[in-house]
């Protein structure tokens, strides 16, 4: 569907959202960020009567559960002792109140929809494209490969590779459900093909262990779906023998991605280890640290510190706190001095808000939206939803902004396209 066919409100919906993606990939103005951000929310606020907000809120649980999700954030920041910390967060995570309390609360036509999916794709891709073409620059000034993999390729960007690597990871996903209904006609759809072959080369590169886990077995499970399902044995053969030599192509041709996955064999640490962290483009040694056996330690000082707070939580502003605590009983001298995080955003929350907080987290983010786009058949809102419930398994994403504006709009956006018939009959799914 063309642009013709969209009412004003619907142009100026994609445009602010359009532009909104592209600040994503401009972390270094954080007021061109905060502007676009709060001119969609004022927009969409805007964009139905408040009876329609009010219907939509009886019959989308899960954006009720976000909302109550960030009253908790509020309550908690009066509870803590580091106040300044605490509403320090509390602004970080305002996305996860923006774009629920806007966003989850319209309707969003499918045509629409796929407009905003493929702005989301061509952005990503355009952000893709600017960091091989640096990164290959640099290699050829430098004659050193390094700068093609990981943190060094998104360098140009300043954005950390995992969460770009998510990015890509559902940009792809988004492609690939716009290629199966055909959105894409005639010599376009060769060029967005040619785009998503770019872009899992490149996301490869990026060297993210869970990222790469994610899309390849999400390739998997469609060429299982076509397989069982459809019953199209030629076409699920062929992305799986795709995916194999592609994957085969990737190793031989950028080997240094595999350092990252060799670190998986040293799990083995000491919270008192002197030692450097490892590098992909170094010598890999079984005494030092890395990014398996920092989680692993991470991870079971976090524990500590929930188990003792269980029930309450340690509250928003003292989780760091708390950890850092942690850290100096332990001798972790080098969390300590690095102030790493959680690194997973699951035990973050349990920590921060005890049992109440991660009850309502998973439920609102999770349980009630995967459910539902089960129920309904949505493939790309399942797609959406995995990628981001697996990636939340290894980072902290409500601890940076780029984590809150992926994760708020999001979630919200599912809802959004989701609830249209719902919102029309009472005690329909959503």
């Amino acid at each position: 569907m063309t642009f013709q066919h969209f009412s004003a409100k619907e142009k100026i919906l994609y445009g602010l959202t359009a532009g909104f993606f592209i600040t994503l990939l401009l972390p270094d103005m954080p007021v061109i960020n905060t502007i676009f951000t709060g001119g969609l929310f004022v927009f969409i606020w805007c964009y139905n009567k408040p009876a329609e907000k009010r219907l939509a809120l009886r019959h989308r649980k899960e954006i009720v559960l976000m909302l109550l999700f960030y009253c908790l954030h509020i309550v908690s920041a009066f509870l803590s002792h580091n106040k300044q910390e605490a509403f320090k967060m509390l602004a970080l995570r305002a996305p996860l109140l923006v774009f629920p309390l806007s966003l989850g609360l319209i309707s969003v036509r499918a045509a629409v929809k796929d407009k905003i999916i493929h702005a989301y794709g061509a952005v990503i891709s355009l952000g893709a494209l600017m960091c091989i073409v640096y990164a290959w620059i640099r290699c050829a000034r430098t004659g050193d490969a390094v700068y093609l993999y990981n943190d060094s390729l998104t360098e140009v960007l300043n954005i950390q590779s995992s969460y770009y690597a998510l990015m890509v990871v559902l940009a792809v996903a988004g492609f690939i459900y716009l290629i199966g209904k055909g959105y894409f006609s005639g010599r376009l759809g060769s060029y967005v093909r040619g785009i998503v072959v770019l872009l899992l080369l490149f996301h490869f590169m990026l060297a993210s262990r869970i990222s790469i886990f994610i899309l390849y077995t999400g390739w998997l499970i469609v060429a299982g779906r076509y397989l069982i399902l459809h019953r199209k044995t030629a076409l699920a053969v062929g992305l799986i023998i795709a995916l194999v030599a592609g994957l085969g192509l990737c190793m031989k041709v950028l080997p240094k991605t595999m350092n990252r996955f060799r670190e998986l064999e040293y799990p083995s640490y000491s919270y008192t280890r002197v030692a450097p962290e490892s590098h992909y483009n170094g010598t890999l040694m079984p005494d030092q640290w890395n990014g398996a056996n920092i989680r692993l330690a991470i991870w079971k000082c976090g524990w500590e510190v929930t188990q003792k707070h269980w029930l309450t939580g340690v509250q928003l502003g003292d989780k760091q706190d708390s950890l850092m605590a942690i850290y100096r009983e332990k001798g972790f001298t080098f969390a300590l001095e690095s102030k790493r995080n959680m690194h997973n955003n699951y035990l973050d929350i349990f920590c921060s808000f005890g049992v109440v907080g991660i009850a309502l987290f998973l439920l609102g983010y999770l349980v009630i939206p995967l459910w539902k786009a089960a129920r309904t058949g949505d493939m790309l809102g399942l797609a959406l939803l995995l990628a981001m419930a697996v990636s939340m398994s290894v980072e902290s994403y409500f601890d940076r902004s780029l984590g809150c504006l992926l994760m708020g709009f999001f979630f919200s956006f599912i809802a959004a396209y989701k609830g249209r018939s719902a919102d029309r009959t009472a005690g329909a799914v959503s």
